[in-house]
This record gives structure tokens, sequence and C-alpha cells, in this order.
């Protein structure tokens, strides 16, 4: 998740340094991965004013500039763009600079007989658009304030924000969003929260309606479609809109996709919009909400994407139709045939929230991952649905001058939050006492000292958390308390219930917000020395005998494809790979394959054994089952000291031997028995040791 500060400044009081900040957010849970300023990839780039243009008397293509950056005295620039000309402000890369999208450092050159000092730009060479004509001629742009010679460019571009990049765990969806990152900040720091205020869902109306002929409705948990007609204007978005994606890094498209994409960033919800004309031109009937439905793709249909790629659908996805024709890959991406242009007039704004799992199938199956299907497989609250396709609406008509004609909601509203109770013994208990920096720094201490006043109810310092912080740790995370004589009712708020689910969770969050370094190490009394158990003194005998005798140690993957023989192997729900859909049964397989790949490699033998578990199925149950096996084939290249270099080829009786060895160290007697019922032996030269 790539967080804007001036953005993040604008929802939460922020008072920190980035630096500060991005430590405070790696401590409790929330990784900070990278720090980006924007104004250090146009360091040394400063606004030109081009006095002169006159040909270069040597080249045909190039052209000799003198140009003001602001000192005393003018520069001479060599320039072989084709739209430079006289009296234009542009975008100069002194000497010295380091244009950092090519790792290109600016010298002073003579270029065919004429001394250059400096470069004139593109937009392209500076990183902020990917392909540009020509040099950048800044008096085509809109400022609000006038252009200098020698001005920094990052302040005519408004290179002035830090991107920071964060890492966000499966179990925190919220961090998908900037307001949830914002009340992170805001539990963390006190920071006053300023976040966009959300209509409640008792505040909005709708009419409630069923997907069409939906025989996939289980993978669906709330299904909003809005028809807002008579939009006026769709062409590019304010600059303030622009802003916010540029900096996230997601292309502006215009006015209404760029509101769909700025309220998922925000609110963290997904949102697509169809157009209406166009629904109802391919599917040759009137589009109404009841028109809206979902199906299993039918397998190996071709479905046409924004990105203008073909997809090979497998029977897995879920496709959402109007009218039976296929529009959206369900919480993935939409269709190219339904998509908003500046032309459109009338919409169908989509806010929906999808399974989890529905939409990871969906999205590995056709080997695509986008900004909508990473927030669905983390999952979403179904009660921030309206409420964020409501303010959506508001900006769409805001700025588009649309209407909304009706909003259709199908939804069965689930049982409420139940409030979970928050014990304070265990709290206390699992928490342990909090701790005073023993260190002789006595700032350290004295920080250790301020932390433990804050936490406690009173002057006399007891170790333990007092009820006080418990509450406003809680609270600062938006949930609502009822305390009772030794717990609390704890309402966790809409966005925070996919995690917060059990007294453990609110723990977890007291602890990771008040610091896990602000507690004492919680040891049982006294401490008691460790030990082998019986099995793994077994293990650890038969590991070391074995490689005493020459033998190496291998561990393959319980993890294996499928197998030409008719074996009940544990078949994986979920695999990633065909060739990791099944738990193993045995282990010769795998260490007969080594000994192949050993032998084909031209080495002169293979002696391998592995102590691993293999899983089998009886009646239903998985048996989960350690056992050793091993493969001895050529001459052991280890010994070859023991022949003055010559080969040599164990026997079945030197490899009987090597056994022997081993068993007479476990204490136990070996006897050897014909063997003839194994397939996987020659039933005329195998045996079994008793």
């Amino acid at each position: 998740m790539r967080v804007s500060l001036s953005w993040l400044k604008d929802l939460v009081e922020v008072t920190e340094p980035v630096g500060v900040l991005s430590e405070r957010l790696s401590m409790a849970g929330f990784e900070v991965e990278s720090i980006e300023d924007q104004a250090e990839s146009v360091k040394g780039i400063v606004v030109g004013y081009v006095e002169t243009c006159k040909p270069h008397p040597n080249a045909d293509k190039l052209t000799v500039c003198q140009v003001k950056i602001g000192s005393k005295e003018t520069v001479q620039i060599v320039c072989g763009a084709n739209n430079i000309k006289n009296n234009i402000h542009v975008p100069v890369a002194t000497v010295g600079t380091i244009l950092t999208k090519n790792n290109l450092k600016i010298k002073s050159n003579v270029i065919r007989g004429i001394e250059s000092h400096g470069m004139i730009c593109s937009l392209a060479e500076m990183g902020l658009e990917e392909n540009s004509e020509g040099i950048a001629i800044l008096d085509q742009q809109q400022y609000k304030k006038p252009l200098i010679a020698g001005q920094k460019i990052e302040k005519v571009f408004n290179l002035t924000d830090s991107i920071i990049d964060v890492a966000i765990t499966a179990n925190r969806p919220d961090g998908m969003s900037m307001v949830g990152i914002a009340r992170e900040v805001s539990a963390l720091t006190g920071g006053t929260l300023k976040l966009p205020q959300l209509v409640s869902l008792d505040g909005i109306e709708f009419e409630r309606f069923s997907l069409m002929q939906s025989d996939q409705k289980e993978e669906i948990d709330i299904y909003t479609i809005t028809n807002i007609i008579n939009i006026k204007s769709n062409g590019d978005s304010p600059i303030w809109l622009k802003k916010r994606l540029e900096n996230y890094g997601i292309k502006t498209i215009n006015t209404i996709v760029d509101i769909t994409n700025f309220v998922m960033l925000e609110q963290g919800q997904p949102l697509h919009a169809f157009d209406g004309d166009k629904l109802e031109k391919i599917t040759n009937k009137e589009v109404k909400a009841e028109s809206f439905a979902l199906r299993k793709a039918i397998d190996g249909e071709i479905f046409e994407a924004l990105d203008n790629q073909k997809y090979k659908l497998r029977s897995s996805s879920i496709v959402i139709t109007c009218n039976n024709y296929p529009i959206a890959l369900a919480g993935v991406i939409g269709s190219k045939d339904t998509g908003v242009t500046t032309q459109t007039k009338n919409i169908w704004l989509e806010s929906a929230i999808f399974k989890s799992e529905q939409v990871r199938n969906t999205s590995r199956s056709i080997g695509l991952r986008t900004e909508s299907s990473s927030r669905f497989e983390k999952g979403i609250s179904e009660r921030m649905t309206l409420p964020t396709a409501k303010r959506a609406e508001e900006l769409v008509t805001k700025l588009t001058g649309g209407d909304v004609k009706k909003r259709y909601v199908d939804w069965e509203m689930k049982q409420e939050i139940l409030p979970i109770i928050l014990r304070r013994s265990a709290l206390q208990k699992i928490l342990g006492p909090l701790s005073i920096n023993k260190k002789s720094n006595s700032d350290s201490n004295q920080n250790s000292k301020d932390i433990l006043k804050e936490c406690c109810d009173s002057d006399n310092l007891q170790p333990n958390i007092g009820d006080i912080k418990i509450e406003q740790t809680l609270e600062s995370l938006g949930c609502k308390l009822t305390k009772d004589v030794d717990r609390w009712n704890v309402l966790v708020p809409p966005y925070r219930e996919k995690d917060l689910i059990r007294e453990i969770d609110l723990i977890e969050e007291v602890a990771r917000l008040i610091g896990y370094d602000n507690f004492s190490s919680n040891l049982p009394e006294p401490l008691k020395p460790g030990g082998l158990s019986n099995e793994q003194k077994a293990e650890r005998i038969l590991r070391d005998k074995l490689t005493s005798v020459g033998l190496q140690e291998v561990n393959c993957f319980s993890l294996v494809g499928p197998s030409e023989e008719k074996n009940n192997r544990v078949e994986i729900t979920n695999p990633l790979l065909a060739e990791t859909a099944f738990l193993r049964n045995n282990l010769w397989e795998e260490h007969l394959n080594i000994a192949q790949r050993n032998l084909k490699s031209f080495q002169a033998g293979c002696w391998i054994f592995e102590i691993g578990d293999i899983y089998t199925t009886e009646e239903m149950k998985i048996n989960q089952i350690k056992i050793l096996s091993g493969i001895i084939t050529g001459e052991n290249v280890l010994e070859h000291w023991t022949s003055s270099g010559k080969p040599s080829y164990p026997n079945y009786y030197d490899a009987r031997g090597y056994l022997q060895s081993v068993f007479q160290a476990l204490k136990l007697d070996i006897q050897d028995k014909a063997l003839a019922d194994n397939p996987i032996l020659h039933p005329g030269r195998a045996a079994k040791l008793i």
C-alpha cells in the first residue's frame, strides 16, 4: 500500500517527521518497506528561460541555446529537440545533476565543437511520464504561480510529497485504505482524525432487488448497483484528484473512472462503473437492476478485459452478466466493451462484496492480480459497501453533474456484530507487567518511567496496565466499550470486524499499540532445562549412524504431483501447482528420482537417506507417519581413500553390514527374510529385515 504523506495529513494530524512515523508504523505491525521522496528524482533540475536559439554550425538537427537559470550569466546548452524555440520556459538539468530514470550524470561537454553546460529535459527524462515527444515547454502548462528562471522544478510540478510503501498483512484488510492507515496513525500518535463523513446505513435510501437467475448467490455477500444519468462532463479530472492517483501510481482515465479508483484507495472498497448506453447496445435489451446476474464461467470461454487482453476462463471463475452477456470478472476486472469513456452519459455504478476465496481463484486462474482483487482477497465488511457507494455517488454528481436515478441492493442483513468479552484477568496474565528500563542511560530510563506513568492509573506505579489505558487504547481503534466489574463488553467497528473476533485479538491490539518492548518477560519460575524425548534420541542416533557409514541425508518436499499408480494420496484442496497437488504417501519414489538425476549427471554413486513424514488415508481420516527410507547405488565417492582411488561397488552383504551397524546402535537384533510381495522390488532379489 503506497501512502501519500500529504494525503495522510489531510485525514489525520501528523506532527512527526516521516522517518519517525515510519518507524512507529513498522513497530506496530505495518512494516514500511521504503520511503520515496518525490523531490529527490528531480533534484538539480530548475526552470530555465530560453533567450535565443541558433542553428548549430556543424550539425543540422542541433540547436545552440542561451538559457537563463537564475544566475547572473546565461548558460549555453546544445539541444536536439525539434520543438525548442525562443522565449519559453523549460526544465534544465544543471551540471552535476543525476537523472535517476536513466542513471545519467549531467556534465559539461563539447558537442560538435560547441560547449554545452547542462541539458534541457523532457517529462520522460525527468521520470514524470513514460514517453514524451520533445522537451517540456512549461508555458503550455497551467500553474498557479508565475514561472521564474532558477526556480526548483519540484515546486513547479508540486513534487513535495513523500510516499511511504507499507506492507499490509493478510489479517489487516483495513490497512488497504488511506482512512485505515489514518486511523492507525491516530491510534499510535493520538493525532486528531479528519476523515470524510460517510452516510450511515440508516440514512441511505435503496430499493431491494434480486440478481437475475443467479446460481452463484453464495459467492456474494452484498451487491449494490446505482443508476446515474444525465452526466454532463466526464473529461479530465480535477488536479487534486489526478494528483492523488498519480502519487499512488494509478494512471488517470476520466473523471468517473478516477472517482472509483479514488474511493477505493480512500475507503478500501473496490467499485466499478459500466456504461449504461453500451450495455443496452450490446445486449439489445433495456437494462434494469434485475438484468445483472452472477454465473460460473464456461470452461474455455474468452473474456476481453479493460486491459485489452483476452483471457481464457475456467469454470471456477465467476462472471458478472447483464442480460446474460458477460461484463466483468467478479472482483477482478471489467470488460472492454462496457468501459466508461469521455462520451459516457449514463452509468451503472457497482459496489459489492465477493467471497475472498472465489476472487483469489479467479485471479489466479487467469494470472491477473489487480488493485480490486488484492482488497477482496483480504476481506471487506459488507457494512461499509453502501456508505462507500454513496460517497462515490456524491463525487460523481458533484464533479460530472450527473443525477442519481435509483439505488438497488441485493443483501440479506446478517446477524448484528456481537460484543466481545474482554476479561481484565486474561489481559493482565497474558501481557504480564510493564517494565522499567534499567540501563544506565538516564534518558531511556526516564522514557520508560513516562510510559509506565501513562499506562498506570495511580501514582504508586503498579506494574500492570490500568483500566483507563486499556479503554483509551481500544477506543482509539473505534471500539465501543461497556465496563463491567471485572471485564468489558467490546463492540468492534465494521472496518475491523474481519480481524477482531476473539478476546485474544483485543489483547494483542493493546500490546501492539502500547509497544511489545514495554512489557517485562513473563517466563515461568523456576526455569527448568529441556531435554530430548526417547523418540528424538532414537532419531538422532539413526542420523548419526547413517551418516557415519557414508550416507547423506536429504529432505524432500511433502507436496508432490499425481502418481501413475492408483494409490490413495491426500489431495490438496487449493493447490498452487499441479506438481504440488498431493501429500506424499511414500519416500522411495523421490529417492529413486534423486538417484536417477545423479547418475544421469555422471555421478559415480548415490547414497542417501531421509527420515520424514508420509500421509495415508483410512476411513476418511488422514494418518501422518514418520518413516526411514534410503537408497544405496554405485560407489561411495567419500571413501575413495580406502581403495586408493579405485572404484568400489558394494554388494548386498556390504550394504547389509552398514545397516547392521546402525541397528546395533539401537540395540536391535535383525534377521533377514525373503520378500516376494513388494511390487517395487524384484521378487527374487529382495529381502526384509525383522
